[in-house]
This record gives structure tokens, sequence and C-alpha cells, in this order.
């Protein structure tokens, strides 16, 4: 669907969408009685002339301007009368699928108006924008903010999918038990994917209390729009990080394990020989002391006879060890 832009662009400006009165939120369904034409204006924060552009917003109360020109990234959702504001995450737009770093963009809102802001490029409001041209066109700035925060809860989704297939690969490193592995990567691998997981969480979490806790405060234009969706899908994904978090400690339990075994082999092998060679050492010792009269210090076969001593020694060691059931 082809959407009307405006034409003026101030400075810091990344977009604005006007969409009028007939336009449907979904096809062949009615717009919601008394929802007319409302516009979208999407600034970036980096500009220079941003902030003075949105400080002239003479509609917004100064608690929503503020909230859009601040720096807090605590996530939030305010109301005051009829403007609604806050702070949410996103996932920034990055060159490589894992890179994953997540980023903060504000929003205020009236019935017939909403503005979004941010730092640094996100996917949310990307994807948001992308699909006006080609999906649904939402019926007013509250649908469209329960769209990004459903977007955004699908792309963490993804990344906790993502992260499952990098786990799969290290627990088959780890398990595989037919042929020596080498583990030393296998550790930080589990770190990062804990890391990850708990960094993602930090982000959902504060949206579903904020979907349960904030809805009932909202105005009555904002609560017509339900959030189910939005809450189905960030519940999944809480649920989906809490069992591949779970995962992830265990396998590091398993890693633990692993390496104590490897250490205790070695000890083992390195006491053995130490133990067996500790004889020999003693009987070298011994032909290596500067006295006189030193056994076989004059014979021929002196030398012979001490190597066959040593490894006599050797051979009772090995022996008393293993009647002692030491081998």
């Amino acid at each position: 669907m082809d959407l009307p832009e405006t034409s003026g662009r101030p400075d810091g400006l990344a977009w604005a969408v006007a969409f009028p009165p007939d336009v449907r939120p979904v096809a062949g369904e009615p717009r919601p009685p008394g929802q007319g034409g409302w516009d979208w204006l999407h600034y970036d924060l980096v500009h220079s002339r941003a902030r003075a552009a949105i400080e002239a917003e003479p509609v917004f109360p100064p608690f929503a301007l503020r909230l859009l020109t601040g720096t807090d990234e605590t996530p939030r959702i305010v109301s005051d009368g009829e403007a609604v504001a806050g702070v949410l995450p996103s996932f920034a737009r990055t060159s490589g699928p894992d890179q994953q770093e997540i980023v903060w963009w504000r929003f205020a809102m009236l019935p017939g108006r909403l503005i979004t802001a941010r730092r640094r490029p996100m996917r949310s409001l990307a994807d948001v924008w992308s699909a006006l041209r080609t999906g649904p066109v939402p019926g007013g700035p509250m649908e469209l903010l329960d769209g990004a925060i459903t977007d955004f809860a699908r792309d963490a989704r993804r990344r906790v999918a993502a992260l499952e297939d990098s786990l799969d690969s290290a627990e088959d490193t780890l398990l595989d038990r037919s042929l020596p592995a080498d583990l030393s990567g296998v550790g930080p691998r589990f770190g990062l994917v804990r890391r990850d997981l708990t960094d993602i969480k930090r982000a959902l979490t504060p949206l579903v209390r904020l979907l349960d806790e904030d809805a009932e405060e909202l105005p009555a234009w904002a609560k017509q729009i339900p959030h189910d969706a939005a809450r189905t899908v960030l519940v999944g994904a809480l649920e989906e990080i809490a069992a591949l978090h779970d995962r992830a400690r265990a396998l590091q339990d398993e890693l633990t394990t692993r390496l104590a075994e490897e250490t205790n082999r070695r000890l083992y092998i390195v006491s053995v020989v130490t133990t067996v060679v500790m004889p020999a050492t003693l009987v070298v010792g011994f032909f290596g002391m500067n006295t006189g009269g030193l056994l076989w210090a004059n014979h021929n076969w002196g030398t012979a006879f001490a190597a066959a001593v040593c490894l006599v020694a050797m051979l009772g060691t090995l022996l008393l060890m293993r009647w002692k059931r030491l081998l």
C-alpha cells in the first residue's frame, strides 16, 4: 500500500507519514468508531536540531517531551491525561546476525499523533516502517506501538533460537567421548550464551510488567487495542530463555565435571610415573656417591649391573602397586 508522506522534512526527521481516515487497519474491516486520521513522525536524536524540533511540538505535555529528548534508558510507559509516553527496547540494526546489541527508543503519542525518537538505528521501528508498504496499516498509534513490541519479542525469540543452535554444537563436542575433545573453547561459548540470554531477559521482563500493570493506567483511547499478541510472544520468549538458561547451566556443570576428570587422570599418570621411577632414582643416587669401595666400581659390567638393579626396582614397585590395587 502506498502511504502519503508529509512533504516537509525538518532537520532530524527520519520519516513522517500521515494516515488519512479512510485507511483501514485490516483489509475488509472498518476502522473503530471515533478514530480518524493520524500521523507518525520519527526523529534521529543524533541530529543537532532534532531536540529543538521535538520541543517545538505544541500538542504534547512537557513530561512527554522530556521523555522523548532524555537519555534515561529505563523501560517505562507513562500516561497523563490523553498523552502516553515511554522508553522501549529494540535490537540494533547491525551488519551480522550474531551482533545482537540492545538499544532504546522513545515515544510519545496522542490519539492523532505518534512521535518516536532514537539515537541509533534499530530493527523494530524499521521493520514496522517497511511493513507499512506491503502489510496491514495500523489503525492508530497504540496499534503501531503494539506491533513494534511484538516485532522486538519475535526478534528476541529468533536470537534465542540462534543461541540454542550454538549451544547444540558445543553440547555435541562436550558429550562426544569417542574422541579426545579440546574443551578449551567450550566454556567461553557457554558463558557467552548465558550472557546474551541475560541481556535479552533484562529487556523482555520489564515489557511484560508494563503490559500487565500499566495497562490500567492508560487513557480510554489507548485501552481499545489489546496486547494479547505481544504478551503471548513475550511470555513465550521468556519461557524459552529460562529453559535455555537452565540447559546452559547444566552443560557448564558437565564441563566442570569433565575438566575435573581430565585433571585427575593427568595427576594419576604423573603420580604413577613418579612412584615407579622413585626406586630407580634411589639406586642412581646410591651409585653416584663418590666413596671408596663402591659396589661394582672396578667391574667391567658394573654399569650393566646397576641398570639391572634399577629395572628390578621399578618392576618390583609396579608389582607392589598392583598387589595393593593401586593400579
